[in-house]
């Protein structure tokens, strides 16, 4: 490590919304209790899985705000040893779901003399919605075209991760990659295993999806993706079963980044 610098693991995880929830939680208390990670952002984030979160990881905070997406939609949390809150927000970049946003913040190392970072979360529309079954058109392009624009006005030469899950492989993706932004596995030369379907999952109920007979194919669509004066040291999908469930029918990402100091080392 450069003198004055700061290393730290985030991580993205896709919660599954109140599914099986009741079954889920002891996993996903379990994962949080293994394994926390300094920073994490969450996706079909609920009330009831907020608060099993909280509980895992007491060493945490998170966004308190009155907006209800930061409790049916996402949250950040950070570990308070590490990080001070400077501010947080969201941006409406139109994902079509209630109180779906672009949520974030502007945190400060507590340590080590490292620049202040943005951390944010999106989940992009899934493909099923109606206006994009009836029209074809992929509503996916134009949000991450959006991200990436409200993330410039926010975080501007600043240190910038981005986590999500971006229900797609294609175009979404590359407005990303044309906006800056690397992910933490192309950033190590690699690329992502699968980050969904989790497999096998206990809880699932026939085959196929509720549009089609079709099973939903293997694929990675959750990434942490980062800009600026920062540099990715490691990028797992993590593979994690308690008692032989799952916390979830994603994959979490985990990845280890370091921010350069205020003195201008780079990363």
């Amino acid at each position: 490590m450069l003198t004055g610098s700061f290393t730290f693991v985030a991580m993205t995880y896709n919660l599954w919304g109140d599914w099986h929830l009741e079954q889920r939680e002891p996993a996903i208390r379990d994962l949080f209790t293994t394994r926390p990670p300094d920073l994490l952002a969450t996706q079909e984030l609920r009330p009831r899985s907020r608060a099993v979160v909280d509980e895992a990881m007491p060493g945490h905070a998170r966004v308190h705000d009155d907006f209800p997406g930061w409790g049916t939609q996402s949250n950040l949390w950070w570990r308070r040893e590490l990080f001070d809150l400077v501010e947080h927000g969201t941006r409406d970049v139109g994902i079509l779901d209630a109180g779906a946003r672009l949520f974030w913040v502007r945190l400060r190392p507590r340590a080590g003399g490292a620049r202040t970072l943005v951390f944010s979360t999106a989940h992009l529309t899934w493909p099923g919605h109606a206006r994009e079954r009836e029209d074809g058109r992929n509503l996916r392009t134009g949000q991450a075209r959006q991200v990436a624009a409200a993330l410039d006005e926010i975080s501007g030469d600043e240190a910038c991760l981005f986590t999500v899950d971006i229900n797609d492989i294609g175009q979404p993706l590359w407005e990303l990659g044309n906006s800056g932004f690397l992910d933490s596995f192309t950033a190590l030369g690699r690329t992502s295993p699968v980050t969904h379907p989790v497999s096998p999952l206990p809880f699932a109920t026939g085959r196929g999806t509720r549009l089609s007979p079709l099973g939903s194919p293997s694929k990675a669509i959750d990434w942490i993706f980062s800009r600026g004066p920062i540099a990715t040291r490691a990028s797992e999908v993590v593979d994690f079963f308690s008692s032989g469930n799952a916390p979830s029918d994603h994959h979490p990402v985990a990845a280890t980044f370091t921010l350069p100091s205020k003195q201008g080392e780079r990363p």
